[in-house]
């Protein structure tokens, strides 16, 4: 590839991850409730479809770009102290990275299966350990030492059988993100391919 080539692929690849950066920053802000599975605080939304799209069209490297300038531009609308659009950027980063590393290798119909496969199995344990480990207890801290007990009993006015951070990782952000995974990953399916024609042609 010349270099003429290679900087109008430079060019085309930074205008496809700036649309879906834009596209993923609206959806963030479409986000709503599980209100069956978890509180208020941690809510549902689709932003990740434009960063795994993204992946697989431009590489896992400028998915991870996208799901950065996304919460990078939510940060002045917070309302969990930072902390949701930190846990949105590292655990929606490790979906779209691992799913698009796989398709990189062969880019096929199965090896995007099994990608987003992977990516969603990575995302939900690593989800498991960051919340249990951290993310919970940053959060806590962040909201003035905020005991976990109450927290926890956030999640036990959802769903009764929670009685620890153990309990809310097993009953709650476990299933939230395998629904995530799983809904974004059966929609990239369905319209990647005629998302992908489309900047094909730009």
């Amino acid at each position: 590839m010349n270099s003429k080539n290679k900087r109008k692929l430079i060019v085309k690849t930074i205008a496809i991850t700036g649309i879906m950066a834009a596209l993923s920053t609206i959806l963030r802000f479409l986000e709503f409730p599980l209100l069956f599975i978890a509180p208020n605080f941690l809510k549902f939304d689709f932003s990740d479809l434009p960063a795994l799209i993204t992946a697989f069209v431009a590489g896992p490297f400028y998915g991870v770009i996208v799901e950065a300038v996304k919460n990078i531009i939510m940060l002045p609308f917070s309302q969990t102290a930072y902390v949701g659009e930190l846990a949105n950027f590292i655990i929606g980063a490790i979906f779209v990275f691992t799913a698009g590393i796989i398709y990189k290798l062969k880019p096929t119909k199965k090896t995007a299966l099994v990608g987003m496969a992977s990516g969603t199995v990575i995302m939900t344990v690593s989800a498991a350990f960051l919340n249990y480990f951290f993310l919970i207890p940053f959060f806590a801290k962040m909201y003035g030492n905020l005991p976990i007990e109450i927290i926890v009993s956030m999640f036990t006015a959802i769903i009764p059988s929670v009685k620890d951070l153990f309990g809310v990782i097993i009953l709650s952000i476990i299933p939230f993100n395998l629904i995530k995974g799983v809904i974004i990953s059966i929609i990239t399916f369905i319209v990647y391919k005629k998302i992908s024609t489309v900047f094909k042609k730009i």
